[in-house]
């Protein structure tokens, strides 16, 4: 089996020899131990928005009270200008 060399700043190497070390491992040790653990499988994206998904019904009525401000009443003056209202 051959041998490789990793280059690692000293901060790095410092933070996993410590983390080693608290699990009794070497560095070696610790990185395979890390890479012998099973990946979780994705989700499917589908599945991921599947709660997200659905439809607005435009022509209901708001369940909310329209609070008017004074950006948003600057907007309407200034859309109205525009030809839109």
């Amino acid at each position: 089996m051959s041998e490789h060399t990793l280059i690692l700043s000293e901060t790095t190497y410092q933070a996993l020899l410590e983390v080693a070390q608290t699990q009794g491992l070497t560095p070696e040790g610790w990185i395979l131990s890390q890479l012998e653990q099973p990946q979780p499988e994705a989700e499917p994206l589908s599945e991921k928005i599947g709660d997200l998904i659905g439809a607005i019904d435009s022509q209901m009525e708001p369940h909310h009270q329209v609070q008017t401000t004074y950006f948003g009443e600057q907007i309407a003056t200034k859309l109205s200008k525009q030809g839109f209202s």
